[in-house]
């Protein structure tokens, strides 16, 4: 790749480079010794917002992100992002499984970022001059001034109108949903009821599925930090068991009582398993199998269990077949017990 402002970085990456320095930039994020600065947030924000209705990211946003970043992104934080999202665009410009895994990751990593609060560096302190004496030299070689505090100021006032603007709209839809249905829960709808263009709600959520999404993201962030809480490992075989019975079973619950937002947010065939929530929770299940069941291909078997939490399918036994909560939550049960040879009694 040239050094030009929408290819920074040289080096030709293969797709296990990029997942490995996406693992580790991931893992350096949440250990705190690597925080975006209010660029790297912006970018992380923009291909969250184009990722928002086809839950994958494609060429022209990370291209779109690469060129908001330009080659000032090279500079924060020695350009590992802006570098890694360099390396990351031919292998998605022809993407086969592989490059679908990396990007899911890159997914991961970009909706992670805009979930907290971009850092603030402090000014660094005056390069010295690089000319051989302090009055003498080109003054093109010299270093630029720094940012001006209030540029910081006015990019931070940016990012709490976005935040509060994208309460408002989700209040909004949230508001049309209760009092008139999903059916009548429209882009056009919720900008009139927002006080704001259509083209607005279409830029923030991309699409119908996208608004949807972000309004179950609320029960997603409850949810994921009750059983999706980092990635520790559960205490031993008989720990990692319980915890998948309990996982199941909140699922089991949290869908009976949303159903509705959950058919209606519910992605084609082809992004269903790309999506960030179904990464997360297919990551998080094969983990706990794999201590639960050490010799099973917890990789696989953990979409068959999955498979079993599929909204359409708890609709379809409960309001189709009129079946239970209570069956489901044992049937979930039975399930795992014998998946990992060991009998549990149901719930009660």
């Amino acid at each position: 790749m040239s050094t030009t402002p929408d290819e920074p970085h040289p080096r030709a990456h293969s797709h296990l480079d990029s997942a490995r320095e996406l693992a580790a930039l991931m893992r350096d994020f949440r250990h705190g010794t690597w925080q975006p600065t209010g660029l790297e947030h912006r970018l992380a924000e923009l291909l969250a917002q184009s990722a928002a209705g086809t839950g994958s990211l494609t060429a022209v946003s990370v291209r779109t992100a690469i060129w908001e970043g330009s080659m000032a992104a090279i500079h924060e934080n020695g350009g590992r992002f802006i570098t890694l999202l360099a390396d990351l665009l031919p292998q998605i410009e022809k993407p086969d499984a592989a490059a679908l895994h990396t990007a899911g990751l890159a997914l991961d990593l970009v909706e992670t970022i805009t979930q907290t609060a971009p850092h603030r560096h402090p000014a660094p302190p005056p390069e010295p001059c690089p000319c051989p004496s302090e009055a003498g030299g080109d003054a093109s070689e010299r270093p630029p001034p720094p940012r001006s505090p209030g540029t910081r100021e006015d990019s931070r006032r940016l990012r709490v109108d976005a935040a509060r603007n994208h309460a408002r709209l989700l209040n909004a839809a949230a508001r049309l949903a209760r009092e008139r249905g999903l059916r009548h829960l429209t882009m056009e709808a919720v900008a009139t009821a927002a006080g704001v263009g259509k083209g607005t709600v279409f830029r923030r959520f991309g699409d119908r599925t996208g608004l949807l999404q972000a309004l179950l993201q609320r029960s997603e962030d409850t949810f994921q930090a009750a059983h999706l809480s980092g990635s520790e490992r559960a205490d031993g075989r008989d720990g990692a068991i319980e915890q998948l019975r309990a996982f199941g079973v909140a699922a089991i619950r949290r869908y009976a009582a949303d159903m509705e937002l959950h058919l209606a947010a519910e992605p084609s065939p082809d992004q269903r398993y790309r999506r960030g929530p179904r990464r997360r929770y297919h990551e998080r299940v094969s983990i706990l199998l794999g201590l639960a069941a050490p010799d099973a291909d917890a990789e696989l078997l953990s979409h068959a269990l999955l498979g079993y939490l599929e909204p359409a399918l708890l609709w379809h036994l409960s309001d189709q077949c009129g079946l239970p909560l209570q069956r489901l939550e044992n049937g979930w049960l039975e399930l795992v017990s014998r998946l990992v040879q060991k009998p549990q009694p149901h719930a009660t």
